[in-house]
């Protein structure tokens, strides 16, 4: 638990200070994409779901990358709040998995038995899943992204900073804002949005010393991105 990074061997503060700068510049350069659809589009493949598995891709290798860090740092999952066995890690992405699919049956049958106004489909965000396949990609991103940003930003980041002698507020600061970064070009016009949430998530992190709570909230905002194709419906 986090009363142990006290006593543990404190993360190297140059391998801190690596994840908390490297990744949000990696995400940075994943979202020009954005940018330059044409570079994905010119192979034949939908921009969307091939940008949604690239950040799939990245959110897997951040926690792989971490897990090594934590390895190599003599601390375990249970030292940034991920206290889960590999059974119970079974069943609490299960449990996200059925909600999700949950929610994409319902979506689903709302548009199928609904008046879609196609002119209002261009009106939405363009990060808004439009197709079925889009939002079964979508909901395998939000999957990853709970899991890793919870645990590199709050987890890790925040414990790893605690171990190397900083105070609750700066560390719980010094983690949020490679968060907000790490979004990428998103960053700059939600910065206010992502500051908000990850003083919250840190905030919530140190007090519940787990997270489960955190993980879960950030699913569930997450997924709300995929209602907003009801916007579509007569």
């Amino acid at each position: 638990m986090l009363q142990k990074t006290k006593y543990s061997p404190s993360i190297p503060l140059s391998k801190t200070l690596a994840v908390l700068i490297g990744f949000p510049i990696i995400a940075t350069l994943i979202s020009l994409l954005l940018l330059n659809r044409s570079l994905i589009t010119n192979l034949g493949l939908d921009f969307f779901n091939t940008f949604w598995i690239i950040i799939t891709g990245w959110y897997l290798l951040q926690i792989y990358i971490v897990s090594k860090i934590l390895h190599s740092s003599g601390w375990e999952w249970a030292d940034i709040g991920f206290s889960f066995s590999k059974k119970e890690t079974f069943f609490f992405i299960g449990g996200y998995l059925l909600f999700a699919f949950g929610l994409l049956a319902f979506i689903e049958i709302a548009l199928a038995n609904s008046i879609v106004e196609t002119g209002k489909m261009n009106q939405i965000s363009s990060l808004t899943p439009k197709t079925t396949i889009a939002r079964i990609i979508f909901i395998v991103m939000g999957l990853t992204a709970g899991l890793a940003e919870e645990i590199v930003y709050r987890g890790f980041a925040i414990s790893a900073l605690l171990s190397n002698k900083l105070n609750k507020g700066v560390s719980i600061l010094a983690a949020t804002i490679p968060f907000i970064f790490q979004h990428g070009l998103k960053s700059m016009d939600q910065f206010w949005w992502f500051l908000i949430w990850g003083v919250v998530f840190g905030i919530l992190y140190l007090w519940l010393k787990k997270l489960t709570v955190n993980i879960i909230i950030h699913w569930i905002v997450i997924l709300s991105a995929m209602i907003a194709i009801l916007q579509v419906i007569q």
